[in-house]
């Protein structure tokens, strides 16, 4: 699984547009743009496990089966949604299954990944860049 190890944030771009666009409130927004996080990928049997940690120690877990919508709590925007995900090759996708019209995309290139957000009707997409840790 080209996902699973540690990844550590090291450039964002348009992530506070994004949220802000999104309807997150300024504060979370104005953070996510320059916060450090980073991004631990386990898979355990048939579930694909993401764990991020903020820089204040708060963690976001997403468990999931691909092809399985499941419930999580959408920390980028501070809401609970329906989301389902699935593998297409180097690119791992988590669409909102509720009708919110977010799509999260992880794709791995190597030791980096680009992590990009964006929901229907939003022309900004937020990205952030990460290295293998």
């Amino acid at each position: 699984m080209a996902f699973a190890g540690n990844w550590t944030v090291y450039k964002s771009e348009n992530v506070e547009k994004f949220m802000l666009a999104a309807g997150a409130p300024a504060d979370r927004a104005a953070n996510a743009e320059k916060a450090v996080t980073t991004l631990s990928c386990k898979k355990d049997g048939d579930f694909f496990i993401l764990t991020s940690t903020g820089p204040k120690g708060n963690t976001i877990e997403q468990k999931f089966k691909p092809g399985v919508p499941f419930t999580e709590s959408f920390g980028p925007i501070g809401k609970e949604r329906q989301a389902i995900a699935s593998i297409e090759g180097n690119k791992l996708v988590i669409k909102s299954a509720d009708g919110s019209g977010v799509t999260e995309t992880r794709e791995v290139n190597g030791d980096e990944m680009v992590f990009s957000i964006s929901k229907d009707g939003i022309g900004e997409v937020g990205r952030r860049y990460l290295k293998r840790s």
